[in-house]
């Protein structure tokens, strides 16, 4: 039973050929060997990056998921060009083109008529009217009322004369009040150097025939009030 020794540590293993093979001895690590991680390190590798898709479902990450994602697609070339031409040049309809055409107009013949009715004889003649009262006032409202009297000529002829008859005296004591506020312009007028145009007459008399309240440019003056 001598065919097998027991191997001891430290003794040379033989091959096949019977030749003694020593142990290897270790290597000796050099300083620009790098250091092998401890096994403990590559193993938290795997719990790291699990944790980093779960930090990404917190509510936090939800919320700025949210923020920064688009609620419409991206707008092609051919739909940015036209919004930029609608920015540019806005098509309206029918409709607002002629309320813009007519206000623009409006606010011509406005800065038209201010500049026209700028001189100093006409603001005092819009004065000195709007500082009176005039007959002229009511003139409109009163024939309104002869006309619709007219309808009851069948019925009452006598209040149709009537009413006829007082029309024309209502005019006749409205160019007497207007001959009279015409004389009282042109004494101011005279005491202040301002001098007379041509046609600040029918200007007056249209202002004097008009409401109050339809006047423009609108009265600067109260009645009775100083000007």
């Amino acid at each position: 039973m001598a065919l097998f020794r027991p191997y001891k540590p430290g003794e040379g293993r033989r091959d096949p050929e019977g030749t003694e093979q020593t142990p290897e001895q270790p290597r000796p690590r050099s300083a620009t060997t790098p250091r092998r991680e401890p096994a403990a390190s590559a193993a938290a590798q795997p719990t790291a990056s699990a944790a980093t898709p779960t930090s990404a479902g917190t509510p936090a990450a939800e919320g700025t998921e949210t923020r920064t994602r688009k609620n419409r697609p991206t707008p092609t070339r051919r739909e940015a060009e036209a919004a930029r031409r609608e920015r540019l040049n806005p098509s309206i309809s029918k409709k607002e083109a002629r309320r813009r055409a007519a206000e623009a107009n409006r606010r011509t013949r406005m800065e038209q008529m201010a500049a026209r009715d700028a001189t100093a004889a006409k603001v005092l003649m819009r004065d000195h009217v709007d500082a009176r009262f005039s007959l002229g006032e009511v003139l409109l409202p009163v024939l309104l009322l002869i006309v619709l009297a007219t309808f009851l000529q069948t019925a009452l002829p006598q209040v149709v004369l009537y009413s006829t008859i007082g029309m024309y005296l209502f005019i006749l004591l409205v160019i007497l009040d207007f001959v009279r506020m015409w004389r009282a312009y042109k004494r101011i007028a005279a005491e202040r150097g301002i001098a007379l145009e041509k046609g600040l007459r029918i200007y007056g008399m249209n202002r004097m025939i008009q409401l109050r309240r339809m006047r423009l440019p609108k009265p600067q003056v109260k009645r009775g009030e100083s000007y």
